[in-house]
């Protein structure tokens, strides 16, 4: 069954099965998985022995990952938007936050996710979070729509090559063939806003976008440049550490700071109640 975006939050809202703790806890994780240099020419990337190069995933992103996946996996996008409306550069300004491929439905490509939060995080406003979060929440609700689409198209494809080499058609011709078949299939199931917009009823992950933009004005990061978690969630409006072993460090500071501000009188103040008392 399929609602439109209105009802199917509201059915999301009203919804028990996420609880609150376990969306923010859920939220920071993914938002703390660490970034990584994805180049080919950069220092994690291996030459394999085919010749090709390989980016590898340093190991602790891979931990942050697998904390993820071993505390929150029932949270995790069970469907995606279709893989080929993903740009090949990550670009925050085009939404999008887990993906899939007709070829092979049972993975769903969620990488983008921890930077996409990243975003989130350190946009200026809370208006800008929310109505970012908002549209990231829209996109992610319309993708097993879109991908009902793209798997026909995809099945279009198979079959329009398949009987252009029965045809005798060279593997170039039947490429080309197939893939006509599949922009028209695509073009046409796309023509009209009620079909791609309409929305499969909400799952966890959904929940947890709602949840997300719910607590956007307490999206803060850690100002101690050696927090190991620095995004986190404010329990209160004045919270700017998030815990008071990141924010002791901060303190000590203040305090000498001060001292070295102020000390002089109390030291001043400490002689002269000495001298007097000594004078009696």
């Amino acid at each position: 069954m399929r609602n439109r975006l209105g009802s199917a939050l509201k059915n999301a809202l009203v919804s028990a099965s996420v609880t609150p703790e376990k969306a923010d806890r859920f939220l920071c994780e993914l938002a703390n998985v660490p970034d990584y240099d994805h180049t080919p020419d950069g220092p994690n990337a291996r030459r394999g022995l085919d010749g090709a190069i390989h980016v590898e995933m340093p190991p602790r992103v891979c931990q942050a990952w697998n904390r993820v996946y071993n505390m929150f996996s029932d949270l995790l996008p069970k469907r995606g938007n279709p893989i080929h409306e993903r740009p090949n550069t990550l670009n925050t300004e085009t939404p999008g936050l887990a993906w899939q491929d007709p070829q092979e439905p049972e993975y769903v490509l969620i990488d983008d996710i921890p930077t996409k939060l990243r975003h989130a995080w350190r946009l200026p406003t809370d208006t800008s979070r929310r109505i970012f979060l908002i549209c990231e929440l829209a996109y992610y609700l319309r993708g097993p729509a879109m991908f009902d689409v793209a798997t026909k198209a995809h099945d279009a494809q198979t079959l329009e090559r398949s009987r252009a080499e029965k045809a005798g058609a060279t593997a170039e011709e039947a490429w080309s063939l197939s893939f006509q078949r599949w922009s028209d299939v695509l073009r046409t199931e796309t023509g009209g806003p009620a079909k791609t917009w309409l929305i499969s009823d909400t799952d966890a992950f959904a929940q947890v976008l709602l949840r997300a933009i719910d607590i956007a004005p307490r999206m803060r990061d850690c100002p101690n440049h050696a927090c190991p978690a620095p995004h986190f969630i404010a329990t209160r409006k004045s919270q700017r550490y998030c815990s008071d072993a990141c924010a002791l460090p901060a303190q000590r500071e203040s305090k000498r700071l001060w001292w070295n501000q102020h000390g002089h009188n109390y030291r001043g103040r400490g002689k002269k109640s000495s001298i007097g008392y000594h004078s009696r």
